[in-house]
Protein backbone atom coordinates (compact mmCIF):
# COMPACT_ATOMS: atom_id res chain seq x y z
CA UNK A 1 0.00 0.00 0.00
CA UNK A 2 2.45 2.60 -1.21
CA UNK A 3 0.50 5.82 -1.29
CA UNK A 4 1.99 9.30 -1.00
CA UNK A 5 0.90 10.90 2.26
CA UNK A 6 -2.05 13.15 1.51
CA UNK A 7 -2.18 16.78 2.50
CA UNK A 8 -4.73 17.29 5.24
CA UNK A 9 -7.63 19.48 4.18
CA UNK A 10 -8.85 22.55 5.98
CA UNK A 11 -11.62 21.74 8.42
CA UNK A 12 -14.16 24.10 6.94
CA UNK A 13 -13.48 23.81 3.22
CA UNK A 14 -15.47 20.69 2.45
CA UNK A 15 -18.10 20.99 -0.27
CA UNK A 16 -21.80 20.53 0.53
CA UNK A 17 -21.68 17.19 -1.29
CA UNK A 18 -18.80 16.02 0.88
CA UNK A 19 -20.28 17.33 4.10
CA UNK A 20 -23.56 15.44 4.00
CA UNK A 21 -24.64 15.72 7.62
CA UNK A 22 -26.97 13.33 9.40
CA UNK A 23 -27.93 12.61 13.01
CA UNK A 24 -28.74 9.71 15.33
CA UNK A 25 -30.71 8.26 18.27
CA UNK A 26 -30.04 7.34 21.85
CA UNK A 27 -28.18 4.06 22.24
CA UNK A 28 -31.26 2.06 23.18
CA UNK A 29 -33.37 3.40 20.36
CA UNK A 30 -30.58 2.76 17.88
CA UNK A 31 -30.50 -0.90 18.83
CA UNK A 32 -34.26 -1.10 18.32
CA UNK A 33 -34.00 0.62 14.97
CA UNK A 34 -31.36 -1.75 13.65
CA UNK A 35 -33.54 -4.71 14.58
CA UNK A 36 -36.65 -3.27 12.93
CA UNK A 37 -37.86 -4.33 9.53
CA UNK A 38 -36.47 -2.05 6.87
CA UNK A 39 -35.45 0.59 9.37
CA UNK A 40 -38.96 1.97 9.18
CA UNK A 41 -38.71 3.89 12.47
CA UNK A 42 -39.14 7.41 11.14
CA UNK A 43 -37.29 6.82 7.87
CA UNK A 44 -39.25 7.29 4.65
CA UNK A 45 -36.56 5.82 2.40
CA UNK A 46 -38.15 2.41 2.86
CA UNK A 47 -41.65 2.46 1.35
CA UNK A 48 -44.16 -0.05 0.06
CA UNK A 49 -43.96 1.45 -3.44
CA UNK A 50 -41.32 -0.97 -4.69
CA UNK A 51 -43.15 -4.11 -3.60
CA UNK A 52 -44.06 -5.79 -6.87
CA UNK A 53 -41.11 -4.16 -8.67
CA UNK A 54 -39.58 -7.54 -9.39
CA UNK A 55 -37.52 -6.59 -12.44
CA UNK A 56 -37.69 -8.09 -15.93
CA UNK A 57 -40.45 -10.66 -16.32
CA UNK A 58 -38.34 -13.33 -18.00
CA UNK A 59 -39.36 -15.99 -20.51
CA UNK A 60 -41.34 -19.21 -20.18
CA UNK A 61 -38.36 -21.13 -18.81
CA UNK A 62 -37.97 -18.58 -16.02
CA UNK A 63 -41.68 -18.82 -15.23
CA UNK A 64 -41.23 -22.56 -14.83
CA UNK A 65 -38.48 -21.89 -12.26
CA UNK A 66 -40.75 -19.43 -10.45
CA UNK A 67 -43.59 -21.98 -10.36
CA UNK A 68 -41.24 -24.66 -9.06
CA UNK A 69 -39.93 -22.22 -6.44
CA UNK A 70 -43.45 -21.55 -5.22
CA UNK A 71 -43.99 -25.29 -4.95
CA UNK A 72 -40.82 -25.58 -2.84
CA UNK A 73 -42.37 -22.92 -0.62
CA UNK A 74 -39.29 -21.73 1.25
CA UNK A 75 -35.64 -20.81 0.87
CA UNK A 76 -32.82 -20.38 3.39
CA UNK A 77 -30.39 -17.48 3.24
CA UNK A 78 -27.13 -17.38 5.20
CA UNK A 79 -26.13 -13.73 5.47
CA UNK A 80 -23.89 -11.21 7.17
CA UNK A 81 -26.08 -8.35 5.95
CA UNK A 82 -27.65 -6.06 8.55
CA UNK A 83 -30.61 -7.70 10.27
CA UNK A 84 -33.01 -4.86 9.42
CA UNK A 85 -32.22 -5.16 5.70
CA UNK A 86 -32.67 -8.93 5.69
CA UNK A 87 -35.95 -8.69 7.59
CA UNK A 88 -37.27 -6.21 5.05
CA UNK A 89 -36.05 -8.38 2.17
CA UNK A 90 -37.94 -11.35 3.61
CA UNK A 91 -41.13 -9.36 4.07
CA UNK A 92 -41.04 -8.17 0.48
CA UNK A 93 -40.02 -11.50 -1.01
CA UNK A 94 -42.87 -13.33 0.68
CA UNK A 95 -45.32 -10.58 -0.32
CA UNK A 96 -44.28 -10.82 -3.97
CA UNK A 97 -43.84 -14.60 -4.33
CA UNK A 98 -45.49 -16.26 -1.34
CA UNK A 99 -42.19 -18.00 -0.57
CA UNK A 100 -40.93 -17.99 3.01
CA UNK A 101 -37.41 -16.68 3.57
CA UNK A 102 -35.55 -18.39 6.40
CA UNK A 103 -32.50 -16.44 7.56
CA UNK A 104 -29.36 -17.49 9.40
CA UNK A 105 -27.49 -14.27 10.16
CA UNK A 106 -23.91 -14.41 11.42
CA UNK A 107 -20.45 -12.99 10.80
CA UNK A 108 -18.59 -14.18 7.73
CA UNK A 109 -16.22 -16.55 9.50
CA UNK A 110 -19.04 -18.43 11.22
CA UNK A 111 -21.05 -18.65 8.00
CA UNK A 112 -18.04 -20.10 6.22
CA UNK A 113 -17.68 -22.76 8.91
CA UNK A 114 -21.39 -23.63 8.78
CA UNK A 115 -21.42 -23.98 5.00
CA UNK A 116 -18.22 -26.02 5.04
CA UNK A 117 -19.54 -28.37 7.73
CA UNK A 118 -22.83 -28.84 5.86
CA UNK A 119 -20.94 -29.73 2.70
CA UNK A 120 -18.68 -32.17 4.52
CA UNK A 121 -21.59 -33.98 6.20
CA UNK A 122 -23.99 -33.83 3.25
CA UNK A 123 -26.53 -32.14 5.51
CA UNK A 124 -27.08 -28.97 3.53
CA UNK A 125 -29.36 -26.31 5.04
CA UNK A 126 -28.32 -23.14 3.21
CA UNK A 127 -29.59 -22.34 -0.27
CA UNK A 128 -28.06 -18.90 -0.81
CA UNK A 129 -25.19 -17.17 0.97
CA UNK A 130 -24.28 -13.49 0.99
CA UNK A 131 -21.11 -12.39 2.77
CA UNK A 132 -18.27 -9.91 2.42
CA UNK A 133 -15.16 -12.06 1.96
CA UNK A 134 -14.18 -12.10 -1.72
CA UNK A 135 -11.47 -14.82 -1.52
CA UNK A 136 -13.88 -17.23 0.16
CA UNK A 137 -16.47 -16.70 -2.59
CA UNK A 138 -13.83 -17.17 -5.27
CA UNK A 139 -12.61 -20.39 -3.66
CA UNK A 140 -16.16 -21.72 -3.33
CA UNK A 141 -16.75 -21.02 -7.01
CA UNK A 142 -13.45 -22.59 -8.06
CA UNK A 143 -14.44 -25.79 -6.23
CA UNK A 144 -17.74 -25.98 -8.12
CA UNK A 145 -19.80 -25.00 -5.11
CA UNK A 146 -21.85 -22.30 -6.84
CA UNK A 147 -24.74 -22.56 -9.30
CA UNK A 148 -24.64 -19.66 -11.76
CA UNK A 149 -27.63 -17.31 -11.43
CA UNK A 150 -30.09 -17.62 -14.33
CA UNK A 151 -32.74 -15.01 -13.51
CA UNK A 152 -33.78 -12.31 -16.00
CA UNK A 153 -32.32 -9.56 -13.81
CA UNK A 154 -28.92 -10.99 -14.75
CA UNK A 155 -29.62 -11.81 -18.38
CA UNK A 156 -32.40 -9.64 -19.86
CA UNK A 157 -31.24 -6.92 -22.30
CA UNK A 158 -33.09 -4.19 -20.41
CA UNK A 159 -31.71 -5.03 -16.96
CA UNK A 160 -29.99 -2.21 -15.07
CA UNK A 161 -27.65 -4.62 -13.31
CA UNK A 162 -24.00 -4.24 -14.28
CA UNK A 163 -23.01 -7.75 -15.31
CA UNK A 164 -19.36 -6.95 -14.53
CA UNK A 165 -20.44 -7.41 -10.89
CA UNK A 166 -21.07 -11.12 -11.58
CA UNK A 167 -18.06 -13.43 -11.44
CA UNK A 168 -17.67 -16.18 -14.04
CA UNK A 169 -17.64 -18.79 -11.27
CA UNK A 170 -21.17 -17.83 -10.31
CA UNK A 171 -21.10 -15.40 -7.40
CA UNK A 172 -22.30 -11.82 -7.81
CA UNK A 173 -22.29 -8.53 -5.92
CA UNK A 174 -25.69 -7.68 -4.43
CA UNK A 175 -24.68 -4.42 -2.73
CA UNK A 176 -22.09 -3.02 -0.36
CA UNK A 177 -22.21 -2.26 3.34
CA UNK A 178 -20.78 1.24 3.76
CA UNK A 179 -19.45 2.88 6.90
CA UNK A 180 -18.02 6.30 7.60
CA UNK A 181 -17.02 8.77 10.32
CA UNK A 182 -19.46 10.39 12.72
CA UNK A 183 -19.65 12.70 15.71
CA UNK A 184 -21.82 13.66 18.65
CA UNK A 185 -22.99 17.21 18.00
CA UNK A 186 -23.19 18.04 21.69
CA UNK A 187 -19.70 16.82 22.54
CA UNK A 188 -18.06 17.96 19.31
CA UNK A 189 -20.19 20.73 17.77
CA UNK A 190 -17.53 21.68 15.17
CA UNK A 191 -18.14 18.36 13.46
CA UNK A 192 -15.88 16.48 11.07
CA UNK A 193 -15.19 17.02 7.39
CA UNK A 194 -12.88 14.04 6.90
CA UNK A 195 -11.09 11.22 8.69
CA UNK A 196 -8.08 13.47 9.22
CA UNK A 197 -10.22 15.67 11.48
CA UNK A 198 -10.12 12.81 13.99
CA UNK A 199 -6.57 13.97 14.71
CA UNK A 200 -7.85 17.17 16.30
CA UNK A 201 -6.16 17.40 19.73
CA UNK A 202 -9.56 18.19 21.24
CA UNK A 203 -10.54 14.58 20.47
CA UNK A 204 -7.61 12.94 22.27
CA UNK A 205 -7.78 10.73 25.35
CA UNK A 206 -10.79 8.49 24.84
CA UNK A 207 -13.08 10.82 22.92
CA UNK A 208 -12.81 8.83 19.66
CA UNK A 209 -14.16 5.33 19.12
CA UNK A 210 -12.82 2.76 16.67
CA UNK A 211 -13.50 -0.94 16.08
CA UNK A 212 -11.17 -3.85 16.72
CA UNK A 213 -10.26 -5.73 13.52
CA UNK A 214 -12.11 -9.04 13.27
CA UNK A 215 -12.39 -9.70 9.52
CA UNK A 216 -10.43 -9.22 6.32
CA UNK A 217 -12.73 -6.28 5.54
CA UNK A 218 -10.94 -4.44 8.37
CA UNK A 219 -7.64 -5.14 6.64
CA UNK A 220 -8.94 -3.14 3.69
CA UNK A 221 -10.39 -0.36 5.86
CA UNK A 222 -7.43 0.22 8.16
CA UNK A 223 -4.84 -0.22 5.45
CA UNK A 224 -5.88 0.33 1.86
CA UNK A 225 -8.79 2.76 2.37
CA UNK A 226 -7.48 4.98 5.18
CA UNK A 227 -4.13 5.21 3.41
CA UNK A 228 -5.96 6.57 0.36
CA UNK A 229 -8.19 9.13 2.05
CA UNK A 230 -6.09 10.17 5.06
CA UNK A 231 -2.52 9.42 4.08
CA UNK A 232 -0.14 6.56 4.72
CA UNK A 233 0.64 6.30 8.42
CA UNK A 234 -2.76 7.60 9.51
CA UNK A 235 -3.37 4.63 11.78
CA UNK A 236 -0.23 5.44 13.76
CA UNK A 237 -1.39 9.04 14.15
CA UNK A 238 -4.83 7.87 15.23
CA UNK A 239 -3.28 5.62 17.85
CA UNK A 240 -1.55 8.67 19.32
CA UNK A 241 -5.04 10.06 20.03
CA UNK A 242 -5.62 7.13 22.43
CA UNK A 243 -9.12 6.22 21.18
CA UNK A 244 -11.52 3.77 22.80
CA UNK A 245 -11.86 0.36 21.19
CA UNK A 246 -15.24 -1.28 20.49
CA UNK A 247 -16.07 -4.81 19.28
CA UNK A 248 -18.12 -3.70 16.27
CA UNK A 249 -19.96 -0.94 14.42
CA UNK A 250 -23.21 -1.25 16.37
CA UNK A 251 -21.76 -0.83 19.89
CA UNK A 252 -19.59 1.97 18.48
CA UNK A 253 -22.68 3.76 17.17
CA UNK A 254 -24.44 3.22 20.48
CA UNK A 255 -21.53 4.80 22.33
CA UNK A 256 -21.56 7.75 19.95
CA UNK A 257 -25.30 8.23 20.38
CA UNK A 258 -25.13 8.08 24.17
CA UNK A 259 -22.32 10.64 24.33
CA UNK A 260 -19.82 8.15 25.72
CA UNK A 261 -17.52 9.25 22.88
CA UNK A 262 -17.44 12.43 20.81
CA UNK A 263 -16.45 10.95 17.44
CA UNK A 264 -16.30 7.60 15.67
CA UNK A 265 -14.43 6.19 12.70
CA UNK A 266 -16.72 3.34 11.61
CA UNK A 267 -20.49 4.01 11.73
CA UNK A 268 -23.44 3.75 9.35
CA UNK A 269 -25.16 6.63 7.62
CA UNK A 270 -27.42 8.25 10.20
CA UNK A 271 -30.24 9.81 8.17
CA UNK A 272 -32.87 7.64 9.82
CA UNK A 273 -31.69 8.73 13.26
CA UNK A 274 -31.68 12.38 12.25
CA UNK A 275 -35.44 12.18 11.89
CA UNK A 276 -35.64 11.12 15.52
CA UNK A 277 -33.89 14.33 16.57
CA UNK A 278 -30.84 13.05 18.44
CA UNK A 279 -27.51 14.95 18.49
CA UNK A 280 -25.22 12.77 16.40
CA UNK A 281 -24.10 13.27 12.80
CA UNK A 282 -22.18 11.54 10.05
CA UNK A 283 -20.83 12.47 6.63
CA UNK A 284 -19.31 10.93 3.52
CA UNK A 285 -16.33 11.96 1.44
CA UNK A 286 -16.17 11.51 -2.31
CA UNK A 287 -14.60 8.06 -1.94
CA UNK A 288 -16.71 5.83 0.31
CA UNK A 289 -15.49 2.77 2.19
CA UNK A 290 -17.64 -0.27 1.70
CA UNK A 291 -17.59 -4.03 1.92
CA UNK A 292 -19.18 -5.52 -1.21
CA UNK A 293 -21.60 -8.33 -0.44
CA UNK A 294 -20.77 -11.41 -2.51
CA UNK A 295 -23.83 -13.57 -3.06
CA UNK A 296 -24.02 -17.14 -4.35
CA UNK A 297 -26.62 -19.80 -5.03
CA UNK A 298 -25.14 -23.00 -3.62
CA UNK A 299 -24.72 -25.79 -6.16
CA UNK A 300 -26.32 -28.31 -3.78
CA UNK A 301 -29.09 -25.99 -2.56
CA UNK A 302 -32.00 -27.78 -0.88
CA UNK A 303 -34.45 -25.47 -2.66
CA UNK A 304 -32.66 -24.82 -5.96
CA UNK A 305 -35.52 -23.06 -7.72
CA UNK A 306 -36.42 -20.83 -4.79
CA UNK A 307 -32.71 -20.06 -4.45
CA UNK A 308 -32.60 -18.80 -8.04
CA UNK A 309 -35.73 -16.70 -7.55
CA UNK A 310 -34.28 -15.18 -4.37
CA UNK A 311 -30.94 -14.41 -6.05
CA UNK A 312 -32.76 -12.71 -8.90
CA UNK A 313 -34.98 -10.80 -6.46
CA UNK A 314 -32.01 -9.40 -4.58
CA UNK A 315 -31.07 -7.26 -7.58
CA UNK A 316 -34.56 -6.08 -8.52
CA UNK A 317 -35.80 -2.60 -7.49
CA UNK A 318 -37.82 -4.08 -4.63
CA UNK A 319 -34.99 -6.26 -3.36
CA UNK A 320 -32.45 -3.48 -3.66
CA UNK A 321 -34.57 -1.01 -1.72
CA UNK A 322 -34.58 -3.50 1.15
CA UNK A 323 -30.92 -4.58 1.00
CA UNK A 324 -29.45 -1.15 0.30
CA UNK A 325 -30.96 0.75 3.21
CA UNK A 326 -28.12 3.03 4.39
CA UNK A 327 -25.76 1.18 2.05
CA UNK A 328 -24.62 1.07 -1.58
CA UNK A 329 -26.96 -0.26 -4.25
CA UNK A 330 -26.14 -2.12 -7.46
CA UNK A 331 -28.99 -0.43 -9.32
CA UNK A 332 -29.35 3.31 -9.94
CA UNK A 333 -32.11 5.36 -8.34
CA UNK A 334 -32.62 3.22 -5.20
CA UNK A 335 -34.10 5.67 -2.70
CA UNK A 336 -32.98 3.83 0.43
CA UNK A 337 -29.30 3.73 -0.58
CA UNK A 338 -26.69 6.36 0.28
CA UNK A 339 -24.65 5.66 -2.86
CA UNK A 340 -24.03 3.11 -5.60
CA UNK A 341 -21.33 0.45 -5.69
CA UNK A 342 -19.35 2.31 -8.35
CA UNK A 343 -18.69 5.05 -5.77
CA UNK A 344 -17.22 2.58 -3.28
CA UNK A 345 -13.42 2.48 -3.07
CA UNK A 346 -11.96 -0.60 -4.79
CA UNK A 347 -10.78 -3.20 -2.33
CA UNK A 348 -7.24 -4.54 -2.32
CA UNK A 349 -8.53 -8.11 -2.30
CA UNK A 350 -5.03 -9.58 -2.72
CA UNK A 351 -4.15 -8.18 0.71
CA UNK A 352 -7.35 -9.41 2.35
CA UNK A 353 -6.02 -12.73 3.58
CA UNK A 354 -6.20 -14.56 6.88
CA UNK A 355 -2.49 -13.92 7.34
CA UNK A 356 -2.92 -10.20 6.73
CA UNK A 357 -5.71 -10.12 9.29
CA UNK A 358 -3.49 -11.74 11.91
CA UNK A 359 -0.76 -9.22 11.12
CA UNK A 360 -3.23 -6.36 11.49
CA UNK A 361 -4.49 -7.75 14.80
CA UNK A 362 -0.93 -7.88 16.12
CA UNK A 363 -0.15 -4.37 14.92
CA UNK A 364 -3.45 -3.09 16.29
CA UNK A 365 -2.77 -4.64 19.68
CA UNK A 366 0.65 -3.00 19.76
CA UNK A 367 -0.56 0.43 18.66
CA UNK A 368 -3.61 0.53 20.89
CA UNK A 369 -2.26 -1.42 23.88
CA UNK A 370 -4.77 -4.21 23.49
Amino acid sequence: MNFTRALRPSRRTASPATRRITATLTAGALAVLLAACGGSSGDDRITSDSIGATGPAGDDSWQQIVDAAKAEGEVTLYSSNASDAIAELGRRFEADYGIKLNVVRDVDANLHQKIGAEGDTGNRVADVVTQATAPWAADLGARGGIAAPVGPSFTAPDTQYDTSLANESGYFVSGASVLTFGWNTQRHPDGLDSYTDLLDPALADGKIGIVVPTSTAHVDFYGNYLDQVAGEGFLDDLAAQRPRIYPGALPLAQALASGEIAAAAFVQDQTAEQKNGAPVASAFGDLVWGAPMYTAVLADAVHPNAAQVLANYMITPSGQEALSFRNAAVLPGVASAVTTVDKVAPQDTAAMTAGSLEELKARFASLFNQ
